[in-house]
């Protein structure tokens, strides 16, 4: 299995400001890579570049082996984009705005059925798109991205601002494309969808990268699994998962007859985010992520 993208000491500097610091990662082909960091961390700039939209101020990136500074034409051919905010012709159906893309590209018209079939939404075809929700509306992005039959996608929060169900059904979108052989670079401030969707992740702040792993090695690298007790008293105990001071906190509350509930709880992503920023991860509602 080989590297689809391969990102080498890559910077991008706004002035004075380095928006991209220097970072490296690479992504196995038919994984799905996880670029987790908050909002202004880097993680757009990374995919702008990427995608041939910008020249990196210094470094190399590569997609399906080429370089993104000098064979810009050749990777749009082998690669999908899915930006965060739609961008579809809102007074065209469903149908005829694939249609428009299919055509650009070349492809058969048979493209079009397959990929509004493949994302849920051949019943809608014939809608107008302004009539959609953003869940929909993001559904046909993913549709328009694959016409081409890329080898890699890149999205960029593509289940920002969407309904529970929306983005339960992106998700599984996703790991259908994955299981079709593509391979997914997928922007994300939401954990929990990156430790359920990615093979891989880097977290980015601050336009570096300061961790990356699996999932399961990072939790288990940076964060503590936990014994909690909650009490018939009413109080809440934590105690580190498998040690003797949990040990201890057991035995005692059980003598004391006040255990309602006792449980273990893994260590998440946000432990990881928190533990090695300092930092909770800031949603793009200003709230801290849980």
């Amino acid at each position: 299995m080989g590297d689809a993208i391969a990102v080498d000491n890559l910077s991008k500097s706004y002035g004075k400001t380095k928006a991209v610091d220097d970072i490296s990662f690479n992504v196995k082909e038919g994984t799905i890579f996880g670029f987790l960091g908050p909002n202004g961390a880097g993680k757009t700039t990374t995919i702008n570049i990427l995608t041939c939209q910008m020249p990196p101020t210094s470094g190399k990136g590569y997609v399906c082996g080429m370089d993104v500074t000098k064979n810009a034409m050749d990777i749009k051919k082998r690669m999908g984009v899915v930006f965060e905010t739609p961008n579809l012709y809102e007074n065209m159906s469903a149908y005829d705005n694939l249609d428009f893309f299919r055509r650009l590209y070349g492809a058969d018209k048979k493209v079009v059925d397959e990929a509004l079939e493949l994302v849920g939404m051949t019943e809608h075809k014939k809608k107008k798109v302004k009539t959609f929700s953003k869940g929909m509306k993001q559904k046909i992005m993913i549709a328009r991205a694959i016409l081409n039959n890329p080898d890699v996608l890149f999205l960029d929060e593509p289940t920002s601002g969407l309904d529970p169900r929306s983005a339960r059904d992106l998700r599984e979108l996703v790991r259908d494309l994955k299981a079709r052989g593509k391979t997914v670079l997928l922007t994300t401030h939401n954990m929990e969808e990156a430790d359920y969707l990615c093979d891989h992740l880097a977290f980015i702040y601050k336009g570096q990268i300061v961790a990356q792993d699996t999932p399961a090695h990072l939790k288990k690298k940076y964060g503590h699994d936990v014994l909690r007790i909650e009490t018939v008293s009413g109080q809440t105990f934590e105690a580190p998962l498998n040690s003797e001071e949990s040990a201890r906190l057991y035995d005692r509350l059980t003598e004391a007859k006040d255990v309602l509930t006792a449980h273990s709880e893994e260590a998440t992503l946000d432990d990881v985010f928190i533990k090695l920023t300092g930092e909770k991860l800031i949603s793009e509602s200003g709230e801290a992520v849980r």
